[in-house]
């Protein structure tokens, strides 16, 4: 379980930097074309658009793995250690009902679109919503896995708190 869940982090951390890298490699090229020759790269600025969606949605799934999204913890921190642990599992669960309810809207999203293009680049918007079944799938596994971390060790630290 730990090695598979290695090998999704370390995917999503090249993945993410890869499409970081080539969005800004497409604004900076686009904005030197404009500036010196008066130019630019026509479907440049629409596909950096969609790789920020993409950049987007794949910090959501890091930040869930990290467990660094923010949140209010002051209550739950002056509870029982008891009351704590059963918290965390209702959030985490909820959670995961709220990612699921996310990834069935982004599968209709997606089948809608598949047969639209975008105006300049022609790419399928059926691509650019996939990012919204790549997230909350890889949210919910996320999730998932802390839910699994949670449950072994029957205590609430979080990423955080155990660094």
């Amino acid at each position: 379980m730990e090695k598979i869940s290695q090998v999704i982090s370390k995917s999503l951390d090249v993945f993410s930097v890869v499409l970081l890298v080539v969005m800004s490699l497409l604004v900076i090229i686009n904005v030197a074309l404009r500036f010196i020759f008066n130019s630019s790269i026509v479907f440049s600025e629409e596909l950096s658009r969609f790789l920020f969606i993409w950049v987007v949605y794949i910090g959501a799934i890091i930040a869930v793995r990290d467990d660094s999204h923010i949140y209010v913890d002051f209550i739950r921190k002056k509870l029982p250690q008891g009351l704590q642990f059963f918290l965390k599992i209702v959030c985490e669960i909820a959670m995961i009902i709220g990612c699921t309810l996310f990834f069935l809207g982004s599968v209709d999203l997606t089948e809608v679109n598949i047969t639209d293009h975008s105006p300049v680049a022609g790419i399928s918007l059926g691509f650019v919503y996939s990012a919204g079944l790549l997230g909350s799938f890889g949210m919910i596994i996320m999730l998932l896995i802390r839910l699994y971390r949670v449950l072994r060790k029957k205590e609430v630290t979080s990423h955080k708190e155990a660094e």
